[in-house]
């Protein structure tokens, strides 16, 4: 069972608090459970998400830190965050056009829902101070 929560915005806690209330209903349906382990939280298909189970990414455009189709400026900024920054089309896909990236936690082995959410608003916010500086700098 895979669950997704999308939302147009940049509000992170209205996605989560949706997730939320999305999974209290599915738990809720008699007879189904998720697998759970006392020592490593959700245990899924994917070693990765062990834990918490949850994957959280944000579509963003960054056209001045990727003019000419490089992502290697929105790595750098991403990294001390320990962020990904994928194409729109996941791993290993190409960022759009428009310069619009998929950030996501590059961790997310045994980190609670809140590590998650701050490393992303954390990261999204430098992302934008420094794409506001990169155009800045572009019109002088």
């Amino acid at each position: 069972l895979r669950i997704m929560c999308m939302k147009k915005g940049t509000i992170l806690n209205e996605v989560f608090d949706r997730l939320n209330t999305a999974l209290g209903v599915i738990e809720k349906i008699p007879g189904l459970s998720f697998a759970m382990s006392l020592d490593y939280g959700v245990v899924t298909s994917c070693p990765t998400n062990l834990g918490t189970g949850m994957r959280a990414s944000v579509h963003i455009p960054l056209p001045n830190l990727t003019k000419g189709g490089s992502d290697a400026k929105a790595k750098a900024v991403c990294k001390p965050y320990s962020l990904s920054v994928r194409g729109l089309g996941g791993e290993h896909t190409p960022i759009g056009e428009d310069g619009t990236c998929d950030i996501s936690p590059s961790n997310r082995f045994c980190i609670t829902e809140a590590e998650i959410i701050t490393k992303l608003y954390n990261g999204l916010k430098s992302l934008k101070a420094e794409e506001e500086k990169v155009a800045t700098a572009g019109k002088k």
